[in-house]
C-alpha cells in the first residue's frame, strides 16, 4: 500500500514538474503609458537555453481583435527601449531641443502606427525582446560568443509561445536591432533564413575589437530568402564600425545578392545613438513592409 501511495504522489510531482518546465511565457497583462501609442502586453519569458529570464512587449495594430488575420512579425532586439524608455537607452540620448520624436527611446510604436495608418506599409506585429541583464548582452547578441543559443531561445522557445497567444504568419518574420543588437539581427537573417526572412541591422558591430563575425559569415550558407537592410552613421563609434560594414558588403556584392533585396546606405548625420536609430528604422521599415 505504502509503495501504490508513494508512486502515485512521484507521478503527481513528475507531471507538475513537468508542466513547469514548459511553461516559457507568462500570461499576457496590459503595458499602459502615457507616452506609448497603441496597444502593448507584456510577459515575462523564461529560457531554459539561455537559463535566464527576460520581459518581452508585444505591439498589436490597431484594427487586430475585428479580424481573424495573421500578421508579418518583427522580432526587434533591446526590447526595453522599443516602444518605452525612461532615458532613451544606451549611446547617446535623444536630443530634446528641435527634435520632432515624441519620446526617448526607438519611438517604434508611434512610428509603425503612423505608417500604417498613411497605409505606407501592411498592419505588423512586434515583439520586444528584453535582455536579461545589461552584463548578458554584449554576449547573447554576439554570434562568436552566445549568440548562437539566443538565436536557438527565440526560434524553438519564444516564437512558438507567441504563435500560441497571438496571430502571426510564421513565413513572414523578421527581425530588427542595433550595434550588438544589429549584428545579431544580421545572424538571424543570414544563418537562421529558415526562419527569418527580413533582417534590419543598425550600426551593426560586425567586427569590433577582438570578435570579428565576418570571417564566420563568409563560411556560412548564402541565404536564399533574405529581404537585408544595413545602415551605419558617420558620428563618433559608428565610424569605428564602418571597416567591418565595409568589408560585409563588399563581399554581398561579390557574391551577386540580388539587388533588390538589400538596401545599404551611410547616414551621414547619423550616430550610434537611438535618435538616428529611430529615424532609419522608419525608412528601413517602409522598405520592407511596402
Amino acid at each position: 500500500m505504502k509503495k501504490i501511495i508513494i508512486l502515485v504522489i512521484s507521478v503527481h510531482f513528475a507531471v507538475f514538474g513537468q508542466e513547469i518546465s514548459q511553461s516559457k511565457l507568462s500570461p499576457p497583462t496590459r503595458f499602459e503609458h502615457k507616452d506609448v501609442t497603441g496597444k502593448v502586453f507584456q510577459h515575462d519569458f523564461d529560457s531554459k537555453i539561455l537559463n535566464n529570464s527576460r520581459k518581452i512587449f508585444v505591439w498589436i495594430p490597431e484594427g487586430y481583435d475585428l479580424n481573424k488575420n495573421k500578421y508579418p512579425l518583427l522580432v526587434v532586439h533591446d526590447g526595453g527601449v522599443v516602444f518605452y524608455s525612461k532615458n532613451g537607452g544606451f549611446g547617446k540620448k535623444n536630443k530634446r531641443k528641435n527634435e520632432s520624436l515624441p519620446k526617448p527611446g526607438w519611438n517604434l510604436d508611434e512610428t509603425v502606427h503612423e505608417l500604417i495608418q498613411s497605409k505606407k506599409i501592411k498592419p505588423i506585429i512586434m515583439v520586444g525582446v528584453g535582455v536579461s541583464n545589461a552584463k548578458n548582452r554584449a554576449f547573447e547578441y554576439v554570434p562568436t560568443r552566445n549568440g548562437v543559443n539566443f538565436g536557438k531561445a527565440l526560434i524553438e522557445e519564444l516564437i512558438p509561445e507567441i504563435e500560441k497567444s497571438y496571430r502571426i504568419n510564421a513565413q513572414d518574420i523578421g527581425t530588427l536591432g542595433s550595434s550588438a543588437g544589429g549584428l545579431i539581427a544580421l545572424y538571424l537573417g543570414w544563418e537562421r533564413n529558415d526562419v527569418f526572412t527580413r533582417a534590419a541591422c543598425l550600426s551593426p558591430g560586425i567586427i569590433h575589437r577582438d570578435q570579428n563575425y565576418f570571417e564566420v559569415l563568409k563560411k556560412a550558407k548564402v541565404p536564399k530568402n533574405l529581404q537585408l537592410a544595413i545602415v551605419n552613421g558617420r558620428d563618433d563609434f559608428d565610424s569605428r564600425l564602418q571597416p567591418g560594414v565595409d568589408k560585409f558588403i563588399e563581399y554581398v556584392n561579390e557574391i551577386d545578392f540580388p539587388k533588390e533585396n538589400i538596401l545599404y546606405w551611410v547616414d551621414q548625420q547619423g550616430s550610434h545613438s537611438p535618435r538616428s536609430w529611430s529615424h532609419q528604422a522608419k525608412d528601413i521599415l517602409q522598405w520592407m513592409y511596402q
